[in-house]
């Protein structure tokens, strides 16, 4: 098994109702594949964390690669897994804003001050810590 990690910046116009049906729709492909992970949305980014066999990662990597809903689609982490960090997630979802709306109490300095995602080019293992953050949170 393997785990990824990327970085995308959503297309120009993508509506919130398209974003959803990406959720939705990644739910049920990535049950049917055997993968898991979660999604994270923020001000028009996508950072997202696959796990899974490698080979139902790489194609669906492959395919985001070329889904015109993604631009800058940037690879920040690959490797090798023993086990999954979430696993009962098909795709979780979280809109980092709508949270902040809804829990404005989870604004601590590491959310605050690591909000935008380029930050995680440089330390691709500071972007899975984020990401395990959110499992926790709601």
């Amino acid at each position: 098994m393997i785990c990824i990690v990327y970085i995308s910046s959503a297309k120009l116009g993508l509506t919130y109702g398209e974003i959803l049906n990406i959720v939705e729709d990644s739910r049920m492909n990535n049950e049917k594949s055997g993968l898991t992970g979660l999604l994270l949305f923020n001000s028009g980014n996508f950072m997202q964390l696959v796990e899974g066999a490698e080979s139902a990662v790489d194609a669906l990597y492959r395919k985001i690669e070329k889904d015109r809903r993604h631009r800058e689609v940037k690879l920040l982490l690959s490797e090798p897994i023993t086990h999954r960090n979430f696993s009962n997630w098909t795709m979780g979802f979280k809109d980092i804003e709508k949270l902040q709306e809804m829990n404005p109490e989870i604004l601590n300095s590491f959310l605050t001050d690591e909000l935008n995602f380029s930050v995680y080019q440089k330390n691709p293992y500071k972007a899975l810590k984020f990401l395990e953050t959110f499992k926790r949170i709601v």
